[in-house]
C-alpha cells in the first residue's frame, strides 16, 4: 500500500474554556482526540492544549518505534500512551492505522469509528465504558472504496448516523467534510473532530468489469453463432435426386433401398448436428447465467468474511444477501452440471460462516427477544451506547429511553418468565462489557418489550 491508497479530510471545532479537539495523521496512523475538564479555572484551554498535543507527540513516538506493527504491538503502544490517569478530565479517541492491506482500528473513552462498505454504514468500534486505560481494537482486510470516519463521541451527538450515511454519498473526503462543516461550527462544541479517510486500491476494479462485461457480450454473439440451422428434408430429397442419372430413374428395389437408407444416414447426421448446436446454446446461455449470477453471491460472502471481526450484524447482513441470491436462482441450472455443484459449495460455506455470526445458541434465537434498553445512570447516551453493543449479538432492540431514576448500580436484566430462558444467555453476553448487578423474571406479561435492560453506573 502506498500514500496514493488513502485520501482524507479533517473537521475540527473551535477549542472552548474546559473542551479541546484535534484531528492528527503522521504517514498511516490516523486519530482523533478531544478533552474536557470537569471543573473550570482561568488556565484550562492552555493546559488542555498542552496535554493535548503532548499525548499526540507520545502516540506518534510511540507508533514509529514498533518494528512489527499489528494489532497488538498497536494496541500496547496506545495504551502506553495514555498510561498515566488524566484525573477530572474526559477523554475521546480513535484511531486506525493502515499496515499492507489490513485496516486496525482502536478507541478508548467516548471514541467511535464508523465503517461503510458499499451502500452499508455501521458503528464498528466503541468503548462500553470510559476508563481511559481501557483500549478496545479490531481489525479485518480493506476493500475497494471502504470509507473509515474516525470520530469523538461530540461529533456523533451533533450528526447522527443517518446523517453522516447520507453525507458520505457527496464524493471525495474533502467534499463530505465541507457538507458536514456546517452543523460541526454551528454546534459551538470544542470536543468535536473528526477525520472521514478513503481507501482505494491501486488495481482499478472498472477495468475488470468492462473485461467481464466484453466476455458476456462475446459468449452472447458465439450463442448467435450457433443458432440451429434450418432443416427442409424436400431440398435433401430434391438434391439427391438431382445427383442420381436420368437413365437410371427407374431403380430396382436394391437400389431404391440404398438411396432410403442414404437419406435416412442424412436425416441423423442433420438431426444430431441440430441437437449439438441447440445443446451448445444451452450451455452457452447457462454458463452465461451463472456468470452473471455466481460473482454476485461471492462478492457477498467475501464481504461477510472481511466484516466478520469488525461488525457481526453488517457480516450476517452480507452472507443473507448471498444466501437470497443463491436461493432465488439455483434452481435454474441443470442438477448435476457444474455450475450447480460450484453454488451448492458456495451455498455451505455462506451457511458455515453465518453459523459464526448467527444470532442462534443454545437453541435461543436472539433475534426473536424484543428488548428495551434505559439509562439508569445518567450518563448522557448510555442507552444509546448499551443497545449498538446489544444489537451486535442479535437481539431485537425496539427502543431506548430513560429509567425511573439514575441511582441504579451496574446493569439490572429483566425478561418476562415467559422468556426466562434467555436470562442467562443475556447476563453472558452483557458481562463481556459491563457488570450484571441483578437478574430476574420478574417483567409483567403485559409489557410490550420481552426483556428490558437498565444501565446503571
Amino acid at each position: 500500500m502506498t500514500d496514493k491508497n488513502i485520501s482524507f479530510s479533517k473537521l475540527v471545532a473551535t477549542p472552548t474554556l474546559n473542551s479541546w479537539a484535534q484531528a492528527y495523521n503522521a504517514g498511516k496512523l490516523f486519530a482523533v482526540l478531544s478533552l474536557e475538564k470537569t471543573q473550570e479555572t482561568s488556565e484550562e484551554t492552555q493546559s488542555l492544549n498542552m496535554l493535548g498535543k503532548e499525548l499526540l507527540e507520545k502516540l506518534e513516538k510511540e507508533f514509529f518505534t514498533i518494528e512489527d506493527k499489528n494489532l497488538e504491538s498497536i494496541k500496547q503502544a496506545i495504551s502506553n500512551t495514555f498510561d498515566n490517569p488524566l484525573e477530572g478530565i474526559n477523554i475521546s479517541f480513535a484511531s486506525c492505522a493502515f499496515v499492507d492491506s489490513v485496516l486496525y482500528l482502536f478507541a478508548l473513552g467516548k471514541g467511535k469509528i464508523f465503517v461503510k462498505r458499499g451502500e452499508k454504514l455501521g458503528l464498528v468500534l466503541t468503548p462500553a465504558g470510559h476508563q481511559t486505560k481501557d483500549v478496545i481494537s479490531s481489525s479485518g482486510f480493506l476493500k475497494e472504496k471502504d470509507l473509515i470516519v474516525l470520530a469523538t463521541d461530540a461529533f456523533s451527538e451533533i450528526i447522527s448516523k443517518d446523517d453522516l450515511d447520507a453525507s458520505l454519498t457527496n464524493g471525495s473526503p474533502v467534499d463530505i467534510a465541507e457538507s458536514l462543516a456546517p452543523k460541526v461550527h454551528k454546534a459551538d462544541n470544542g470536543k468535536i473532530s473528526s477525520i472521514i479517510i478513503s481507501y482505494a486500491s491501486l488495481e482499478s476494479s472498472g477495468n475488470t468489469e468492462i473485461s467481464t462485461a466484453t466476455e458476456t457480450l462475446g459468449k452472447q454473439e458465439q450463442i448467435i453463432a450457433h443458432k440451429a440451422p434450418v432443416f427442409s428434408l424436400g431440398k435433401y430429397l430434391s438434391f439427391v435426386k438431382s445427383k442420381l442419372p436420368r437413365r437410371n430413374i427407374r431403380l430396382s428395389f436394391s437400389r431404391k433401398t440404398v438411396l432410403g437408407l442414404v437419406i435416412i444416414f442424412i436425416v441423423i447426421a442433420l438431426a444430431s448436428s441440430v441437437s449439438i448446436a441447440v445443446q451448445k446454446q444451452n450451455n452457452s446461455r447457462i454458463q452465461a447465467l451463472f456468470e452473471e449470477i455466481y460473482p454476485k453471491a461471492q462478492a457477498e460472502f467475501e464481504e461477510g468474511k472481511s466484516l466478520a471481526d469488525l461488525n457481526k450484524s453488517m457480516a450476517r447482513d452480507s452472507f443473507l444477501a448471498g444466501q437470497k441470491i443463491i436461493k432465488e436462482n439455483k434452481e435454474k441450472f441443470p442438477a448435476k452440471s457444474e455450475q450447480s455443484q460450484k453454488i451448492q459449495e458456495l451455498s455451505k460455506q455462506i451457511e458455515e460462516e453465518l453459523t459464526k455470526v448467527s444470532s442462534v445458541e443454545n437453541g435461543l434465537d436472539r433475534s426473536a427477544l424484543k428488548i428495551e434498553v434505559q439509562n439508569g445512570s445518567g450518563t448522557e447516551g448510555a442507552a444509546g451506547k448499551a443497545a449498538n453493543i446489544i444489537k451486535e449479538f442479535g437481539y431485537n432492540v425496539t427502543s431506548t429511553g430513560n429509567a425511573d431514576n439514575y441511582s441504579y448500580e451496574g446493569v439490572t436484566i429483566k425478561v418476562k418468565d415467559t422468556k426466562k430462558e434467555f436470562a442467562d444467555l443475556l447476563k453472558k453476553d452483557l458481562e463481556k462489557d459491563y457488570e450484571v448487578k441483578n437478574s430476574s423474571s420478574d417483567l409483567p406479561e403485559t409489557s410490550t418489550p420481552d426483556a428490558l435492560i437498565i444501565i446503571g453506573k
